[in-house]
């Protein structure tokens, strides 16, 4: 609860996260004229632009597993109103050199 991971990205080539425990609920957000989102997991990918969506937001479920590219930056938003956890795992991965850097 509370937990609050800012914008970032990971070195390495694949990173992932995946949840094995979430609350019931995340809470009300505290700015009522603001959308709630509380406790996901938000992607974030180029730049604000017209008719372009430049975030994918999730909203954390058990047994869900989410891979993306290491360079994709990312945020999880903090929840509240609860005492209960969400327990999640994440990992990076580098592939192999020569597989990475094939140019097509």
């Amino acid at each position: 609860m509370n937990e609050y991971n800012s914008v970032h990205w990971h070195n390495g080539h694949i990173s992932g996260a995946g949840f094995l425990k979430v609350p019931p609920t995340f809470g009300e957000t505290f700015q009522k004229d603001k959308k709630n989102f509380n406790g996901q997991l938000t992607l974030i990918h180029g730049q604000r632009a017209f008719m372009s969506d430049s975030q994918f937001k999730i909203i954390p479920e058990v047994g869900n597993f989410y891979i993306f590219p290491h360079y994709l930056m990312h945020t999880l938003y903090p929840f509240k109103d609860t005492d209960e956890e969400r327990r999640s795992i994440s990992f990076n991965a580098a592939v192999d050199e020569k597989t990475f850097d094939v140019h097509v």
